[in-house]
């Protein structure tokens, strides 16, 4: 039995013997009542034995997208009436509906929040109408799902900083050597490195830069107080605020990276993002997904572990043009880094979704 149907066999035989005691009628009806559903429950022929695997779990899912595990499961014998999945802390119940001995769980993911989640059902349960027993039919690892920020639509010329005259200059540029890197198909001959393919054993080829192209710095900040909802008195974190900029900052590091710029992400914090290790992303049209994955684990910190130093060297990186600060809300800390930062580089501010 479960604490609910201890409690009721406690509450039945106490209210039993208080009615026999008193000779009280009613409370011996209710305690007899009690102790009848109490008795049903137990003598209910349920399942001994269940099986359950997931049909389809995604790993990857858009912050605010419907999502949902399918899992298929199998209960060859007993009853399957009450049948149900539950989730790890016991909160979380759904009864599954069967054709036969088969049936299949749709399990809805919470999309709300950035982050890598453990999700899913934890035990499959075989219970009665009243909740005061269950069997463990099947256990189940809840599986991690990894939710990233939404992209949003961003103006090219607002992201690439270009007005309509340079946008219609072609830059002429000029490729320099950066790195070695595995052949793909589709490289041109031209860039295979053949003495450190021959070394390898595989091909190899040259990682060409374009050291005319600038970069764009795009700073989230995630101090704390950056978030707190105005006109409060005490420190009150507003997190859709916070989930917004993140946004925000996913769009512009998005959509600015291209053929005439590219893109540096950084946060405030003095501290690598999360489990990252990383202080700073480079972006391009490749890695585009993986600087979502990184920002998936950023979270809010403390304001004594913000500051502006990281991003004041960063400025000062070769090729860095300009800079786009975006926060919660204007607060003085933040006025005072923008105004540090602009003696390195334009910096501008954008409060929110845009």
């Amino acid at each position: 039995m479960n604490p609910r149907g201890w409690a009721i066999a406690l509450t039945s035989a106490l209210g039993l013997a208080i009615a026999l005691w008193l000779d009280w009628s009613v409370l011996l009806a209710v305690a007899l009542g009690l102790g009848s559903i109490l008795l049903a429950a137990l003598a209910l022929r349920r399942p001994s034995v269940g099986s359950w695997s997931d049909l389809s779990a995604p790993v990857r899912v858009v912050r605010g997208d419907a999502a949902a595990i399918e899992i298929g499961v199998t209960v060859p014998s007993g009853s399957t009436r009450w049948v149900s999945a539950v989730d790890a802390a016991g909160v979380d119940r759904r009864f599954i509906p069967f054709a036969g001995p088969v049936g299949t769980l749709t399990w809805p993911l919470d999309t709300s929040r950035r982050g890598l989640f453990p999700v899913g059902p934890s035990r499959l349960e075989a219970g009665d109408p009243f909740g005061v027993s269950a069997r463990v039919l099947a256990a189940r690892t809840p599986s991690p799902v990894l939710v990233v920020p939404r992209v949003h639509t961003v103006d090219a010329r607002i992201s690439s900083g270009l007005d309509e005259a340079e946008e219609a200059q072609e830059r002429a540029g000029s490729e320099t050597f950066h790195s070695l890197r595995e052949y793909v198909v589709g490289d041109p001959q031209k860039l295979v490195h053949w003495k450190s393919s021959a070394r390898a054993g595989k091909l190899m080829v040259r990682r060409m830069v374009d050291t005319t192209v600038p970069w764009l710095l795009v700073v989230l900040d995630v101090n704390a107080r950056a978030y707190d909802r105005e006109g409060a008195m005490f420190e009150d974190f507003d997190s859709p605020a916070f989930e917004e900029s993140v946004d925000t900052a996913a769009s512009w590091a998005w959509h600015g990276c291209g053929a005439d710029q590219r893109v540096l992400l950084a946060t405030t914090s003095l501290a690598p993002a999360s489990g990252s290790g990383v202080l700073a992303a480079e972006v391009t049209a490749r890695t585009r997904e993986s600087a979502l994955d990184w920002l998936a684990i950023v979270e809010p910190v403390a304001a004594e572990n913000c500051g502006p130093g990281r991003v004041e060297a960063l400025l000062r990186r070769q090729g860095v043009g300009r800079a786009v600060l975006i926060t919660g809300r204007r607060t003085e800390t933040s006025a005072a880094w923008v105004a540090r930062w602009r003696r390195t580089a334009p910096v501008s501010t954008v409060v929110g979704h845009r």
